[in-house]
This record gives C-alpha cells, sequence and structure tokens, in this order.
C-alpha cells in the first residue's frame, strides 16, 4: 500500500454506508483499488458477503465475463470488516445513459443478468411447492408489517399458489440482490459492471434482478423526461406502449428463452419481487413511514392496475 497515493471518500446520512479508500498508482489519474471499511460492526455481514459472492462468482469463472469487480483481500481492522477490490475506471450508469430506452449500456445489462442467469442455473435445488413456502414467509410477515387490505393479501395468495401448483422446474440463480442503476457502472470503451454485492445471495430467484433494474432504468428515463416521482415514472414507462416497454418485454422474453422459464411464472414473480422489497425497505422506515414505502406503493398500484394491457403483454414473455 505504500506505493499508492490514495483518497478518502466518508459521507455521512446513512450509518450503512461505508468509508472508501482510493489507492492510485503514483502517476494514475484512476485508482487501482478501492478497500472499503464498515462504519459499526453491526454491519460486518455485508461485507463479509460481498467478499463471498465475488470470491464464488471469480472461482466459477464468471469473473472472464468481464462485469464485477475482483477481490484482492479480506479481514478485520479493530472488529470492522474491510474489503479491498479491484477499482473500475468509469462513471455512473445514470450519467451514462442517454435520454432513450434503446441505450447500449442498458442492454449489456440485461445481457449481462441473463449471462448471469444461464452461467449459474440450478434447477435442482429446490422445487415449486417449496419455493412457495418460502414466498408464503415472506408473505407472512409482510402482511404483518404492512397490514394491506384483504384484496391485495388475496390476490398475492394466488400468486403464491400459482407457484406452488406449477408441475415443472423452478430453478434457482446467482441474485446480484441490488442491481439497481446507482449500482453500475459504465465505462468509455462500452462496458458495465455491477457493484456492491453486499446483498447477493448464490440461490436466488429468477428474474427478480432484471426487474429490478427495469425499474430502476424506467425511473432514470422518466427523470430524465422530467417526472420526478418515483412511481409515477414507474407507471409511465411500464404501463404505456412505449419503446420502453417494448425492450422490456424484449429483455424479459430473452431471459425466459435461456432459462427456460415458462410464462406462468412471470407474473407471480414480477409481484412478489416487489413485495420481497417492500420488506427490505422496511428495515429502514419507521412504522409511521410504512405508508410512503416506495415498493409497497408500486406493489399496490401493479395490483390495482393488473387489468392493464401492457402487464397482460409483459406477462406473455416467458418461454
Amino acid at each position: 500500500i505504500q506505493q499508492y497515493r490514495w483518497g478518502l471518500v466518508a459521507h455521512g446520512e446513512y450509518s450503512t454506508r461505508k468509508v472508501l479508500f482510493y489507492l492510485f498508482k503514483p502517476d494514475d489519474e484512476f485508482p487501482e483499488y478501492i478497500v472499503k471499511l464498515v462504519r459499526n460492526p453491526a454491519y460486518n455481514s455485508r461485507l463479509e458477503n460481498e467478499y463471498r459472492a465475488l470470491s464464488t462468482l471469480w472461482d466459477k469463472g464468471i469473473g472472464a465475463l468481464n462485469f464485477l469487480p475482483k477481490p484482492v483481500f479480506f479481514g478485520y481492522h479493530k472488529e470492522l470488516a474491510i474489503l479491498g477490490e479491484t477499482a473500475i475506471p468509469g462513471k455512473s450508469f445514470r450519467k451514462m445513459t442517454g435520454n432513450h430506452p434503446d441505450c447500449p449500456y442498458a442492454r449489456l445489462v440485461v445481457q449481462h443478468l441473463k449471462e448471469l442467469g444461464v452461467a449459474t442455473v440450478d434447477p435442482y435445488s429446490t422445487t415449486p411447492d417449496k419455493a412457495a413456502s418460502t414466498l408464503k414467509r415472506l408473505f407472512e410477515s409482510f402482511v404483518r408489517i404492512y397490514q394491506p387490505n384483504r384484496e391485495v393479501q388475496t390476490f398475492l395468495e394466488k400468486q403464491i399458489l400459482s407457484i406452488a401448483s406449477y408441475k415443472g422446474i423452478f430453478p434457482l440463480v446467482f441474485q446480484h440482490g441490488d442491481p439497481g442503476a446507482w449500482n453500475i457502472l459504465a465505462t468509455l470503451k462500452g462496458e458495465v459492471f455491477f457493484l456492491d454485492w453486499e446483498s447477493a445471495e448464490p440461490q436466488g430467484v429468477p428474474l427478480w434482478d432484471l426487474f429490478y433494474f427495469l425499474r430502476s432504468f424506467a425511473v432514470a428515463l422518466a427523470r430524465k423526461a422530467g417526472i420526478q416521482d418515483a412511481l409515477r415514472g414507474f407507471e409511465q414507462q411500464f404501463l404505456s406502449n412505449n419503446q420502453f416497454s417494448r425492450f422490456t418485454f424484449e429483455a424479459l422474453h430473452d431471459y425466459c428463452h435461456k432459462l427456460e422459464l415458462p410464462a406462468e411464472l412471470v407474473e407471480p414473480l414480477f409481484y412478489t419481487c416487489w413485495m420481497h422489497r417492500s420488506l427490505k425497505e422496511a428495515n429502514r422506515l419507521r412504522q409511521n413511514q410504512l405508508h410512503k414505502s416506495h415498493y409497497f406503493n408500486l406493489l399496490i398500484s401493479c395490483i390495482q392496475k393488473r387489468d392493464n394491457p401492457q402487464m397482460s403483454r409483459l406477462f406473455d414473455a416467458g418461454f
């Protein structure tokens, strides 16, 4: 480390945010490594998980697909987890993407999510019934925390039941867990990299990463068009017959084709994705703020607009 210049970034606002050290070679403009340090031992598990996830993917040869940083060391400093990774010279996806849905960076993100799914797909570790049982437990937590009305509860129960009754294979995939536009770096060479693998899940749910990225991309496009409200931006992009919705259908169809996911699983995975996101968001909301949950309100909006022709078209995108 002594041969490197270094820079420090220590933003406040959230206790979960890491202290970041950037290590530069003496004459280089871009850092060669980034070192992450938690602020509180309570969050050690996040960096531990990121190190395991990246190490696993590189051991499997997936690092050669060139969309993730490489871990270089991991340890603890005064009981605080510390993780070193290769730094990627690039800019935020949200700054690099153009104000149109045919952005080549967005297409590359979709391609890499598909490649990650294909390279890690596991068709044998679970069954539709077991997957539905896990989702049922999440649903029970969702009901306890958000207390949705009976219509919403009945609708979600039917979605989970449709998974339980599916007679085919329910594949698991390696999930990034948080592939929003803010966690994607775009390079001038036309590459994209997924950062922050703290929420990675080696046996994750298919399509959830793709849904999550598409939502964040829709919101980014809407904001560039002057719509600042995230929910309104999502609805404007997803529920209209426009270039973005056509891009979304193409992305879903290609993903499902490669993983051989049938159309009947697309709809329940879509709604349970936002149910799961609502639960994760609840961890940082006070009781009196739950009604402001973005993902809860997104889920409710999608349920209320489930008869929208564009929604029906998306759910026909399966293999």
